[in-house]
């Protein structure tokens, strides 16, 4: 009787430990902070099918105990067809945390909406018997693996990485700036959840579900302290924020890829060497990036000031994203002008009309820049001329 009632206690704990976060009670605008089975258990699946994105975690015993626990696992039906995916359709990066988040739990992984019509925060990268076939198998490796005594043998760790994490956005974050900057979003929630197994690699899915908004920010855990516990600097802000920033900023380029599409695939194939070493492989994946970095630049303007904002800029623009102090400036005039546009989706043909300019204006000088290239290459053949 006592270790039926003991084993009862641990499957209630994984039960609630890896359902999907319970939003019913949540006040809107509240941070829920969790570590999600469902995100370890996806990202795991991941890291063994060899996807670099997932093999960057940086917390060593708990990597060790992970190697060891599911080291015998590459082979697993689960692992190969993940590798597949990856090849063939690309199944990567931000695509599996878009299916942990339409789960709901890691348990049964079943899905929490129909997919048809497709889920609008369920990446169209997957494909209908696809992603069945996957969620078959992935039910078959958390069996196989024991993955449910995994999870309980680290609740010490993810309970004090929630705790630092929350620490740090509840005394450092501001989270009240997404309903001034962005427009009020009536039923959205913040999740932020740590993720062990990413190291650097960060993600901003989304669940929404009639009127309800789920709106996370999958942050990686790159940072430890001597004794090789998690640790969240102030300088994983930007981070979160960013991320969170994608639920806001990607749902209205969405609606504007037709107007859009001339001037992206332009100012892509001028930076697409640097976009492609962030894994931004399109110019449309390049427009959410552009527009999410500058937002973060006028978080950081509003909130450390003049001196944060511009580090960021100057950043941005060694990472490729040449355009962004005057789309920043942008957003600022965006932000004095809320009278009259009152979100984002409200502003856009301001945004596609400076992307329009910005993809004229770069053509125009790629057109001088050959101009005297080929003037001087004209100079260096003539007769007598020798270098």
């Amino acid at each position: 009787m006592k270790t039926r009632f003991a084993c009862c206690l641990i499957a209630g704990a994984w039960l609630a430990a890896g359902a999907a976060p319970d939003t019913a009670e949540a006040p809107v605008g509240a941070l829920n902070v969790k570590v999600d089975a469902r995100v370890e258990l996806i990202s795991i699946i991941y890291r063994l099918a060899g996807n670099p994105e997932y093999s960057q975690g940086r917390v060593p015993a708990y990597l060790k105990e992970l190697n060891r626990h599911f080291g015998l696992a590459q082979s697993h039906p689960a692992v190969l067809l993940a590798r597949k995916l990856r090849q063939t359709r690309g199944v990567s990066y931000d695509a599996p945390m878009s299916l942990a988040v339409h789960l709901k739990d890691a348990q049964s992984l079943e899905l929490r909406t129909p997919l048809e019509p497709w889920p609008a925060g369920l990446d169209s990268r997957w494909r209908p018997d696809e992603l069945e076939l996957f969620l078959e198998h992935a039910r078959q490796f958390a069996r196989d693996t024991k993955f449910e005594r995994f999870w309980q043998a680290h609740q010490s760790l993810y309970e004090q990485t929630e705790a630092r994490a929350r620490q740090l956005v509840e005394s450092e974050g501001h989270l009240d700036w997404f309903d001034r900057f962005f427009g009020a979003r009536p039923g959205a929630r913040f999740h932020l959840a740590p993720a062990l197994v990413n190291g650097g690699s960060c993600y901003g899915p989304k669940f929404q579900q009639g009127q309800q908004e789920e709106l996370y920010c999958i942050l990686g855990v790159w940072s430890c302290d001597a004794e090789g516990q998690p640790q969240f600097t102030r300088e994983a802000l930007p981070t979160i924020i960013h991320e969170f920033c994608h639920s806001y900023v990607n749902p209205v380029i969405y609606a504007h890829t037709a107007e859009l599409e001339p001037a992206g695939t332009n100012l892509f194939a001028q930076v697409q060497s640097q976009m492609r070493r962030m894994a931004y492989g399109n110019w449309t994946t390049m427009m959410h990036e552009s527009v999410v970095r500058a937002a973060v630049v006028r978080y950081l303007q509003a909130t450390e000031g003049e001196a944060a904002a511009e580090r960021q800029i100057k950043q941005e623009i060694d990472r490729g994203f040449v355009w962004m102090r005057e789309l920043a400036e942008l957003l600022a005039r965006y932000e004095t002008e809320r009278e009259k546009h009152r979100d984002l989706a409200a502003f856009m043909p301001e945004i596609i009309r400076f992307f329009t300019r910005t993809a004229e204006k770069q053509k125009a000088e790629r057109g001088g820049l050959l101009s005297i290239a080929l003037r001087q290459d004209e100079f260096a053949q003539a007769p007598g001329i020798r270098n």
